[in-house]
Formats: structure tokens, C-alpha cells, sequence
């Protein structure tokens, strides 16, 4: 953004519950591989909110596949989303490493 922009970061839920919560459509883009979805707040501000959904983790997890990677590192400690973990642990063996 042109100027002066600022960030803040959202878990995956609670940017699907903003969406919601908002009325926003939420859209996937191909180029990036990501769902994103736009909103305006109430002084009229754009918004637009990217995020990782179980399709955009497969295209990345694909990435690993396609480029013959031999492990994959996932770190996600403090923002669970269940369906990620579900994708995840349906394709690969889970190590804990502390």
C-alpha cells in the first residue's frame, strides 16, 4: 500500500470468522496458491486478508513433492487449524522433534 500500511496476523480461523463476520466472499487465487478474501471497515479502509486453507498447504506440500525434497519442516505451534493437521499427517509419517 502506497504510503503507510499496517499488518496484523490472524490464525486461519479467525480469518475465515472475519470473513464471516463481514460478509467478504472468500476467493483462492491460482497464482499464488492461497485463498484471500477483501473488506472494508467502517472509515471505509480496504482490507484484503491472506491465509493457508488444506488446498493451499497441498500445493505447497506438492511443491516438496515435485522438487524430490526428502522432509518437510511444518511449523504451526500457536495457530492450530484442524483440517491443516489432518492433510498433513494423511500424507507423511508426523516426527516430533524438541
Amino acid at each position: 500500500v502506497q504510503g503507510v500500511s499496517r499488518a496484523d496476523s490472524v490464525s486461519n480461523v479467525e480469518a475465515v470468522d472475519l470473513a464471516a463476520d463481514v460478509g467478504a466472499y472468500i476467493q483462492y487465487d491460482e497464482v499464488s496458491q492461497a485463498p484471500y478474501f477483501i473488506y472494508y471497515d467502517e472509515q471505509g479502509r480496504q482490507h484484503r486478508v491472506w491465509f493457508e486453507d488444506a488446498r493451499s498447504i497441498l500445493a505447497k506440500l506438492d511443491l516438496f513433492s515435485e522438487y524430490g525434497f526428502e522432509g518437510v519442516g511444518y511449523w504451526n505451534v500457536m495457530r492450530y487449524f484442524p483440517q491443516n493437521w489432518l492433510l498433513v499427517s494423511s500424507l507423511y509419517d508426523i516426527a516430533k522433534l524438541v
